[in-house]
C-alpha cells in the first residue's frame, strides 16, 4: 500500500516549468493526506504563470494517480495573497485545473459517458482544420466508434455546412441540450443557433462560457470519442477546453509551407504547457496531383509536416493531398469519407483515424496504474 512517504518520494520527480528544483525541494508541498485511496496534496507555489501552474498540477495528479492503491487525487493550491483553490479528479489523464492565480479552479472534469476527448487544433487559419476534423469524425465512426463532434469555433462555425445540417437542437425538461446527428455522428455547434446573417461578436468570457455549456450541458450519451474542432490560435476557447476536461490528446493540422509550420509550433507548445499529449500532425493540402496525367506538384512547398514531427518527436499521421473532391464534399454537406468512401483520400482519413485511436490507447496505457503481480 502506498504511504505518505512514498507519495513524497514520487513528488520529487515533479519539476515545475522554469524552476531548478522539484516541488518538494522547492518547499511547495505543505501537506499530504492519504485515506482509503484518496490522496489530498496541499500545494503552495510561488507566483507563476497559469500554464506552468496548470502543468505542475497535472503532473502531480498523473504521477500520484499511477501509484498503487490510489483512486483519486485532490490538489489544493494556495498562493500568497489568494485563497486556496482546488483541482481534483479520478482519471489519470486529466489536466485537473483551471490554474488561475486569482480565482478558484472551476473544472468540469470527466464528462459522463465519454471515454476519450480529442482536440483538433491549428494556430493558423485556412489550413483546413475543420475539414480534417469533420472527416476524422466520420472516419472514426467507420471504425465502429461511437463519435461526437463539437464545433468549438465560435467565431466561424462550419460544422452545419460541412454536414448539411439545419435546425436547432432540442432541450429536455432538465435543461439538457440534445445534439443533432448525421452520418452516425452526434453534432453540436453554435451555428445551429444562428441565422445566416448573425455575427458572433463576443468577448472572451462569453466564449469561455459557451464552451463550458457545450461540454457540461449537452447530453452526448455514450461516446467512445468526442472530437473537438478548436478555433485557430491559442486563445480563450482553446485554453478553456484544455483546462476544463481531461483530453486524451490533440491533433495538430498544418500545411507544408514554412510560415504554417512556424505557427504550428505554438500549438504544440500550448498542448505541452498544459500537459496534453500531441497525438500527431496532419499535413493538409500536402500536394496537388493532376487527375488526368497523375503529375504531382508541391504547390505549398514540401516536407514541412515531417520537419515539425521530427523536431517535436510526434508522429506525422498523414499527408492529405489538395483535391477538388474534398472541397466539393464539404460544401455539399457530405465529407469525402461519406460521399466517396472508396476514394484514396477517404481511405487515408480512415488510416489517420486508426492511428489516432492507437495513439490514444498508447497514452492510456502509459498513464494507467501499474499492474501488480503476485
Amino acid at each position: 500500500m502506498t504511504t505518505i512517504d512514498d507519495i513524497r518520494d514520487r513528488l520529487t520527480e515533479i519539476h515545475p516549468p522554469g524552476f531548478p528544483h522539484d516541488v518538494i525541494a522547492a518547499g511547495m508541498v505543505r501537506g499530504i493526506d492519504s485515506q482509503d485511496g484518496t490522496v489530498t496534496i496541499q500545494l503552495e507555489p510561488p507566483p507563476m504563470p497559469p500554464p506552468s501552474l496548470n502543468a505542475t498540477v497535472a503532473d502531480i495528479r498523473r504521477a500520484v494517480r499511477a501509484m498503487e492503491g490510489v483512486r483519486e487525487v485532490t490538489v489544493q493550491v494556495a498562493q500568497a495573497g489568494h485563497a486556496a483553490v482546488h483541482a481534483h479528479g479520478a482519471g489519470p489523464g486529466g489536466t485537473g485545473a483551471n490554474a488561475s492565480q486569482a480565482g478558484p479552479f472551476n473544472e468540469i472534469g470527466p464528462l459522463p459517458g465519454i471515454r476519450d476527448i480529442v482536440a483538433v487544433a491549428s494556430t493558423k487559419g485556412g489550413v483546413g482544420k475543420s475539414t480534417v476534423a469533420a472527416n476524422l469524425a466520420v472516419a472514426l465512426q467507420r471504425l465502429n466508434q461511437r463519435v461526437g463532434l463539437l464545433d468549438a469555433d465560435v467565431y466561424g462555425p462550419s460544422l452545419p455546412i460541412m454536414f448539411g445540417v439545419s435546425g436547432r437542437p432540442r432541450a429536455s425538461d432538465n435543461k439538457r441540450i440534445h445534439p443533432l446527428e448525421k452520418y452516425g455522428v452526434k453534432l453540436m455547434s453554435i451555428g445551429f443557433f444562428l441565422d445566416d446573417e448573425s455575427p458572433v461578436i463576443w468577448r472572451g468570457p462569453l466564449v469561455m462560457g459557451l464552451i463550458r455549456q457545450f461540454l457540461k450541458d449537452v447530453d452526448w450519451g455514450e461516446l467512445d470519442i468526442l472530437v473537438v474542432d478548436l478555433p485557430p490560435g491559442t486563445g480563450d476557447a482553446q485554453l478553456t477546453l484544455v483546462q476544463q476536461v481531461p483530453l486524451a490528446g490533440g491533433v495538430v493540422v498544418t500545411t507544408p509551407q514554412d510560415v504554417a509550420t512556424l505557427d504550428v509550433q505554438r500549438g504544440i507548445a500550448m498542448f505541452h504547457q498544459v500537459n496534453i499529449p500531441v497525438l500527431g500532425i496532419v499535413e493538409n493540402m500536402s500536394y496537388y496531383q493532376c487527375p488526368k496525367c497523375g503529375k504531382r506538384e508541391d504547390l505549398f512547398g514540401a516536407g514541412g509536416g515531417e520537419k515539425i514531427a521530427a523536431r517535436f518527436g510526434v508522429p506525422l499521421l498523414g499527408q492529405i493531398p489538395l483535391i477538388a473532391e474534398v472541397r466539393t464534399g464539404g460544401d455539399a454537406g457530405k465529407p469525402i469519407v461519406v460521399d466517396r468512401p472508396d476514394h484514396p483520400v477517404s481511405q487515408l482519413f480512415v488510416h489517420i483515424a486508426g492511428r489516432v485511436l492507437e495513439a490514444v490507447e498508447a497514452e492510456r496505457l502509459a498513464t494507467a496504474p501499474p499492474t501488480i503481480i503476485g
